[in-house]
């Protein structure tokens, strides 16, 4: 029988032991695990590069893995430190074989048969700190049963039997986790805020209202009434929701590029769906339409759609989509045949403004699909797969169906250089995201990067790559994301993208690039943005001290006397606290435990620059500054991805040290 991609690469990493020439001999009892799991598609990697503690993931072979998979686990039970379970047949029955692993840390249910039952099972997991279980079929008597994990720190319970009231009975018993239940039919009936387009002049507040427009009129702003005339003629299929997939889907989810088997260009393929069958959108159920479902998961879920760092469907957006789905999801019926509720009136008006598409939007052009590779490429490519994994790297295949592929040295970020990088070059033009950030390669590595001719997400930050390095960089014609953050390089350096078409997102976070750069750079790229932080002057200017207030006017000795004002700054401050510090789901709790959305740190970075710009009710100002910076300085490693923004912003975000100083009475 003619050997397959997987077969290859499980017979090379059953050699991995191999490879590691003169350090200690494996474990038996680990390699033999290593051997089983890996030879099924699954698998087993170490956590650290000591080898102490090992993940375990059945992402690629979900659908086949049921509770039999887990023996070949049973004799290194105590080391798994990281379980992956997610959407895969596992019983309750299976995690009686999941309670043997004292030492796990991280448990994924989601999309599993997991019920109450099985949470028995999990109860004595004392090291467990994080545990998911969307879309399963507990309920708030089964995470009772939880009550004794007292490290953990995040449950997710999305889609499942769980309501408020079992959440906080929980949470009074774990007030240290993170409990997220996701959003409920009373969230579902709160209105969409709808961002207005181009304002028209406000009427004085006296003023009739004026006559209706008439068609030809300046467009209505969101959150005003439908045009009849064009609601009428409107298709919700063909005018609205072809569009939004068009400009956040198709790209990945299009005629050429189907991942994950999805395709979305057509009305016919959203109803097909995907590998997961015909539940992407699901008449006359939202909840349960995957569209929607993934839509709304945190953005940094795996499974949230569209990817964190591609363009996001807005809220107006997924307001619409729900509309749609729970009206029917019919392909032909027209906008003022669906009867638009409230909250999404507004947003049809403003997509509508101008008319009906004279043609449909343009769809983002598809890329090529990759050339399948031949037996001889698969064998190098799972050769190599086995070196990545000795040195504790990790090389896969980009999605579960296609052959192109992934590198991310994460756990091997301290040892990973440029000659570790060099093993790459048989196989660079099937590899297109490539992830180097805290490793030790310096500019040398461009030499290697170079090779990488399909490369489209090229992560560097924290990294010894400077403006020599990136001369050779822009050559590379596909690249699409740039991450520098933290890098020693300048407006100089970057200047050599001028020619790099393709590039769309460049980051250049705590470098030597400025606003001038960037521009520059901006001017030459179309559609490119580039991202260089606050520079010190906004700073500077966000942190100082607010003016002087005015001399008071002489008292006058028969008057009452004057109200004592209020601590400069106090108003804002109190304000910050109440709405991102003190709510059970406040925005600050989700950023420290990873799972803030983009928009919700943006959020918090601009209410702390905020209250750094006004005076504490009590204690030294230029303290009260310092401590500001501390937590601005740490939001901004969470939003790059940095993997010291999770513990500095707790570091920073402790509310005793901030208060003992500067908390009033």
């Amino acid at each position: 029988m003619k050997p397959t991609y997987l077969h290859l690469l499980a017979l090379a990493l059953a050699f991995t032991a191999n490879a590691a020439d003169d350090k200690k001999a494996a474990d038996p009892a680990v390699e033999a695990a290593m051997q089983k799991v890996n030879a099924t598609g699954a698998s087993l990697m170490p956590t650290a590069a000591d080898g102490k503690t090992y993940r375990f993931t059945a992402l690629n072979v979900a659908k086949e893995f049921s509770d039999a998979g887990l023996d070949a686990l049973a004799p290194i039970a105590n080391k798994i430190a990281s379980l992956d379970l997610a959407r895969s047949k596992v019983t309750d029955a299976g995690l009686a074989k999941v309670a043997a692993m004292k030492n796990l840390q991280e448990l994924h249910l989601e999309n599993t048969a997991t019920s109450d039952a099985g949470l028995d099972h999990l109860k004595g997991l004392a090291s467990l700190e994080y545990l998911n279980l969307y879309n399963t079929k507990v309920t708030d008597a089964g995470i009772a049963k939880l009550a004794g994990l007292g490290k953990l720190k995040a449950l997710y319970l999305w889609q499942s039997g769980v309501t408020k009231a079992g959440v906080a009975a929980l949470k009074a018993k774990l007030p240290n986790a993170h409990i997220n239940n996701g959003w409920s039919a009373e969230d579902d009936a709160k209105p969409v805020a709808v961002v207005a387009a181009a304002p028209a002049a406000a009427a004085p507040a006296a003023a009739k209202p004026a006559a209706a427009a008439p068609a030809a009129a300046a467009a209505p702003a969101a959150g005003g009434k439908l045009d009849a005339a064009i609601a009428d003629k409107a298709v919700v299929y063909r005018d609205v929701i072809a569009p939004i997939m068009a400009a956040k889907c198709n790209a990945c989810h299009g005629e050429e590029k189907k991942k994950g088997k999805l395709q979305l260009h057509t009305f016919a393929a959203i109803m097909k769906g995907g590998g997961d069958g015909a539940n992407t959108v699901i008449a006359k159920n939202s909840k349960e339409s995957l569209m929607l479902v993934r839509a709304n998961l945190p953005t940094d879920d795996d499974e949230h759609m569209p990817p964190s760092d591609e363009p996001q469907l807005t809220k107006e957006e997924v307001a619409i989509l729900k509309w749609w789905i729970e009206t029917g999801a019919s392909e032909s019926a027209t906008v003022a045949a669906s009867k638009p509720t409230a909250d999404v009136e507004g947003a049809l008006a403003a997509m509508l403004a101008k008319g009906l598409p004279k043609v449909a939007a343009p769809a983002k052009p598809e890329k090529p699909k990759a050339k399948p590779l031949s037996d001889a490429e698969k064998k190098q490519v799972a050769e190599i797969s086995a070196k990545m994994t000795a040195l504790n790297a990790s090389l896969m295949p980009l999605a579960q169906d296609t052959e192109q592929l992934r590198l991310g040295v994460i756990n091997a970020a301290d040892k990973f250089g440029d000659k570790e990088l060099a093993l790459l070059a048989p196989i660079a033009q099937h590899v297109v995201w490539v992830d180097l950030a805290r490793s030790q390669i310096t500019d040398a590595a461009a030499d290697t990067l170079v090779k990488f001719a399909n490369l489209e997400r090229l992560h560097l930050e924290n990294t010894k790559i400077s403006d020599a390095g990136l001369a050779k960089l822009a050559a590379l014609p596909a690249l699409e994301y740039l991450n520098l953050y933290g890098d020693k390089v300048t407006d100089a350096g970057i200047a050599a993208f001028g020619t790099a078409k393709a590039l769309k997102k460049l980051f250049v976070w705590q470098t030597g690039v400025t606003q001038n750069g960037a521009k520059a750079l901006e001017a030459k790229v179309s559609g490119l943005k580039v991202n260089v932080g606050l520079s010190e002057a906004e700073i500077a200017k966000l942190t100082a001290p607010p003016p002087a207030p005015p001399a008071p006017a002489k008292a006058d000795p028969k008057a009452a006397p004057a109200a004592k004002p209020a601590a400069a700054g106090s108003d804002v401050i109190k304000t910050v606290m109440k709405q991102h510090h003190k709510p059970d789901d406040a925005i600050v709790k989700k950023a420290t435990g990873g799972t803030a959305s983009d928009a919700e740190l943006a959020t918090l970075l601009k209410a702390y620059q905020d209250i750094c710009a006004a005076s504490p009710p009590k204690g030294d100002k230029a303290a009260w500054v310092k401590k500001c910076q501390a937590v601005i300085g740490a939001v901004k490693k969470v939003q790059a991805k940095d993997a010291a923004g999770l513990p500095d912003l707790k570091t920073a975000t402790n509310c005793k040290a901030c208060h003992s100083e500067h908390k009033g009475s």
